[in-house]
């Protein structure tokens, strides 16, 4: 696919195009509930380990136990937290986009891969979104509805809709959005003549 160079300063002049660096951060930042979780179990077990009331149980002294459990809660904690890193970063390289000729490409998928192509002539509208923390990072998701979607709030609560950039810089959505009705509207009226 040959296409001439993209004008907005974000984009570079790849083929195929990342979201933006801050949206790694959103990648992991969306499954670090494991780790989180696993890091207050360990912290618990640290805190209950130090506790002098362990020493003299039932069961004899349990603060080696404690301790040995806690440790083991540390090696899961790190050794999930790097995963959940990877996995983002996996996610993050492999969800790429390219405005052709004729069309919006989005790529995604680490073992799965999925290529979409979205035509110009089928984008009914392209919306950006932000929440509060994508306000904060100054990020925005950009959710483009397509002829032949009956309704795009169910097409958006199934996560059906194809055309779907999760998390990119703000200022780059605005750019795409105005680019791709731009490109929307050429196509159809080129359509309309023909």
């Amino acid at each position: 696919m040959d296409e001439g160079p993209i004008t907005h300063p974000g984009v570079p002049q790849d083929v195929y195009h990342t979201l933006g660096n801050k949206t790694l951060s959103v990648f992991i930042l969306q499954r670090v509930s494991a780790a989180m979780t696993l890091l207050l179990v360990t912290m618990g077990l640290f805190i209950v380990s130090a506790q002098p009331s362990l020493e003299k149980t039932a069961f004899g002294n349990l603060t080696g136990y404690a301790m040995l459990a806690a440790e083991v809660c540390a090696l899961l904690f790190v050794a999930v937290a790097i995963i959940t890193f990877l996995i983002g970063w996996f996610i993050y390289k492999n969800f790429k986009f390219s405005l052709g000729d004729d069309s919006l490409k989005i790529k995604k998928g680490v073992f799965n891969k999925e290529e979409v192509a979205i035509p110009y002539r089928q984008i009914q509208d392209v919306d950006i979104e932000r929440d509060l923390s994508f306000q904060m990072m100054g990020l925005s998701r950009i959710t483009i509805l397509t002829a032949g979607q009956e309704d795009e709030k169910d097409a958006v609560a199934d996560n059906q809709n194809e055309g779907i950039l999760p998390a990119i810089d703000h200022d780059l959505a605005e750019w795409l959005q105005a680019e791709l009705l731009k490109r929307a509207n050429v196509q159809k009226v080129t359509e309309e003549q023909k």
